[in-house]
């Protein structure tokens, strides 16, 4: 487990949830006490790492691809998307706060953001550079900019 952390925490990139990272790992764990074979040579804890480590490249260049673009890129502010629900939490009183923190984060998000801002940080969270996303938004890279800036200040303020 203290590898499948390590690693998780390694491979954090945008768009791919730590959460789904450690599953994915735990996962491939499974698998390989399934699957090994003494008989083949291989010792256990080499092809447990192997098999972990594919896994998770295997999940880091398929959220990469094109066609799971969009379904990386996505979130929902209807709050009637429970996403947070399906998170791989240590206890209820962590996915009870965990919940809240997202609820939140989103009705601030809705509330407190105008809609270039908004926009402009769930497209930059979701790895698309300022220039993408003013192409996108039919604005300048520098308007994207400010637009972040005034999303991070209103955000942090508690």
């Amino acid at each position: 487990m203290p590898y499948i952390e390590k690693k998780a925490y390694a491979l954090n990139l945008p768009g791919i949830d730590i959460n789904d990272l450690k599953q994915e790992a735990k996962i491939a764990l499974i698998s390989a006490i399934d699957s090994y074979d003494e008989n083949k040579g291989a010792v256990f804890s080499t092809y447990v790492i192997t098999c972990i480590n594919n896994r998770l490249i295997d999940l880091v260049r398929n959220s990469a691809s094109a066609r799971n673009r969009m379904l990386n890129e996505s979130l929902s502010l209807s709050g009637e998307d429970d996403q947070i629900a399906n998170a791989v939490v240590d206890s209820p009183e962590d996915t009870a706060i965990l919940k809240d923190e997202y609820l939140r984060l989103l009705e601030r998000i809705r509330s407190e953001l105008s809609e270039l801002e908004r926009d402009s940080l769930l497209m930059f969270t979701s790895g698309y550079s300022y220039q993408e996303i003013a192409d996108m938004k039919g604005t300048t890279p520098k308007a994207i900019g400010n637009a972040l800036q005034r999303a991070r200040t209103k955000l942090k303020k508690d």
